[in-house]
């Protein structure tokens, strides 16, 4: 999904792109699935060949004004969601009748972008699959492609992703069928890896890309390197 930042002032597209990595990594959305490009004036933006799903855009622009630039961009095929950022109340009516869904007064505050992203971003941001798990009491919806591997340790499960590790108590056979995820083998009986994770596998342990190392014993190898290569040859056809 393309999201474009327009504003005339480097400070408040640096905001913008904050506050929106933040809500990206608080509702833990997939941030591959998203490219970001920032613009200092309308006319760049109105030349790019690039269709967006959400534009912020500021309204006193140099050059072609925020309000025509909207316009311009909802006579389009595929208008796009428009959130105007300003300091002014003055263009609301304007906003309003150009069908403009969003306004966000500067100074931008965190609360109110979230506010809006909740709104707007969310319902619009591709799907992700996640494993929904509690961990210290807190939901987590942790999206499965960022799950290295899954270690059972007596009644309690770690979850080791590129962000953190979480504890919980799900047990790892429940955790393995609510995935139903081809991509993650059972390659020792309190393991469950990821196979777009592992680097080597060589006769004792299994090496993952973030260099942690998987205990595997010698009777399960062939059948492992027999999936891993499964796996591998089903991936490269499909790309």
């Amino acid at each position: 999904m393309n999201i474009a930042i327009c504003d005339r002032y480097d400070t408040d597209i640096t905001r913008i792109s904050e506050f929106l990595d933040a809500n990206i990594k608080k509702h833990m959305l997939n941030h591959a699935l998203l490219e970001v490009d920032t613009f200092t004036s309308t006319d760049e933006l109105l030349a790019s060949p690039k269709e967006y799903s959400l534009i912020f855009l500021g309204i006193l622009m140099p050059g072609t004004d925020g309000i025509e630039a909207a316009r311009q961009l909802k006579d389009g095929p595929n208008p796009p969601i428009i959130i105007f950022t300003t300091k002014s109340t003055e263009h609301c009516l304007a906003s309003y009748n150009l069908g403009v869904e969003g306004y966000i007064l500067k100074p931008i505050r965190e609360e109110d972008f979230e506010k809006v992203f909740t709104r707007l971003l969310l319902p619009i941001f591709p799907s992700t699959h996640t494993l929904n798990v509690y961990s210290n009491r807190l939901l987590y919806h942790i999206p499965v492609s960022e799950i290295f591997y899954i270690e059972s340790i007596g009644r309690k499960c770690m979850i080791h992703t590129s962000r953190k590790t979480y504890e919980t108590n799900m047990a790892l056979n429940h955790i393995e069928s609510t995935l139903n995820d081809n991509s993650f083998i059972r390659c020792y009986r309190s393991y469950l890896v990821n196979m777009n994770y592992i680097q080597d596998i060589l006769d004792t342990e299994i090496q993952l890309t973030n260099d942690d190392c998987i205990p595997l014993t010698l009777r399960k190898r062939g059948q492992i390197v027999k999936l891993f290569n499964k796996f591998l040859i089903s991936h490269s056809t499909s790309e």
